[in-house]
């Protein structure tokens, strides 16, 4: 049977490795791997930020999901998408792992920084904390 592995990926250069591990431990031809991006907002919570900055950071997502993917599709290795929206990505990723039924998480050590990340936190801290399965963590 084959490892289900899921790497999450905001498009920064931690990010971007964590996809390049993926990309590796699938070329064996015995993991599944799916891609997670999550843009930094949640539609019920933020009714009233404007809508161009709901674009703007659903595209920021969608850029980053569609660069990971573009390294698995060169090499002909399947792999599946998850475009999603929220506050905290750490619960994105530990929701779909879940529901996925992932046995690998794959993630980048820092992604944002600065005031955004003291807001949101550290995602990989929380997703190791709380993962439902192995998780590795790219520096």
């Amino acid at each position: 049977m084959a490892q289900r592995v899921l790497v999450a990926t905001d498009g920064s250069e931690h990010s971007m490795k964590a996809v390049q591990k993926a990309l590796e431990l699938a070329e064996g031809g015995k993991t599944e791997v799916s891609i997670v991006s999550v843009a930094y907002y949640a539609k019920d919570v933020f009714d009233e930020m404007p809508l161009n900055i709901q674009m703007k950071l659903q595209k920021q997502a969608e850029d980053a999901l569609q660069r990971a993917k573009a390294l698995f599709d060169e090499r002909g290795i399947p792999v599946t998408t998850f475009l999603e929206a929220g506050i905290v990505p750490a619960n994105n990723i530990l929701r779909l792992a879940q529901e996925q039924k992932i046995d690998l998480i794959v993630l980048g050590s820092t992604g944002l920084s600065g005031f955004m990340r003291t807001i949101i936190g550290s995602t990989a801290a929380k997703v190791v904390s709380q993962a439902p399965c192995s998780v590795l963590v790219v520096r």
